[in-house]
């Protein structure tokens, strides 16, 4: 499943909009990217099979998972699952993107990791709500997903911090999302290795909000474990960034 700041930035790329915040930078921003190569180390092939990037080989090193057990995924990227008892492994890559040149992946990644308040996602959101509205060509059954989501997301705060070692830049968030820009590459990480998630107490809830309750339910033990996640993620970006 995607974590909740990911979700909004599929659906930039789904509905053609501009990366978030990406309607231009600083005067300081534009001279440190002027010392930037403008050479594209990475091509665009990269972002067809993210399961070459992250193949169930490095998941089975880095998480100590049997390889031939994992449950593998192409949803928007690449994931893995497992489970035995009480535990489970969860790893994925996604928004995978070569860029034209370092300089554009370094704007983009520095657009996209920008801590925001309440007031400044809610502020985004109504935007992205207002530009989901005047695209021409979506049909109504696409606008009213794309709203859907963006209001189960909600007007929280986003928070990154920055990660040592990892690519010429990589940020996590508050869900432990691991944003990584290898020269004009970028990328997103998630990974977690811990308890399975508690079933959501579905006693007394009618079948109209089953599906609210679930996910209210997973956004709270996202939350809970984002610790872990953060730690996973982190590693799993390493071992990636290694193989590239």
């Amino acid at each position: 499943m995607s974590h909740p700041y990911q979700l909004i930035i599929i659906i930039f790329l789904m509905l053609g909009l501009a990366a978030c915040g990406d309607a231009g930078n600083s005067d300081a921003e534009s001279a440190s990217a002027s010392a930037l190569s403008d050479e594209a180390r990475f091509d665009s092939d990269i972002r067809k099979d993210g399961c070459m990037l992250l193949t169930a080989k490095l998941v089975s090193a880095v998480f100590n998972v049997p390889a031939d057990k994992l449950r593998q995924m192409k949803i928007m990227g690449c994931r893995y699952s497992w489970g035995h008892e009480n535990d489970v492994v969860e790893a994925g890559i996604s928004m995978i993107r070569a860029h034209k040149s370092e300089e554009s992946a370094a704007r983009w990644f520095g657009n996209a990791t920008k801590s925001k308040t309440a007031e400044e996602m809610k502020a985004e959101m109504d935007k992205v709500v207002k530009r989901v509205d005047a695209k021409a060509k979506l049909d109504t059954k696409a606008k009213s997903m794309a709203k859907g989501i963006l209001g189960a997301v909600g007007s929280k705060a986003v928070n990154f911090e920055d990660i040592a070692g990892v690519g010429e830049e990589a940020r996590v968030n508050d869900d432990g999302s691991v944003f990584v820009r290898v020269d004009n590459l970028t990328f997103i990480v998630s990974a977690y290795k811990g308890a399975k998630a508690p079933p959501p107490d579905l006693k007394g809830v009618d079948l109209k909000q089953m599906v609210a309750v679930a996910t209210e339910n997973a956004k709270q033990w996202t939350s809970e474990t984002a610790p872990q996640r953060k730690k996973d993620g982190t590693r799993l970006a390493r071992a990636i960034v290694a193989g590239l």
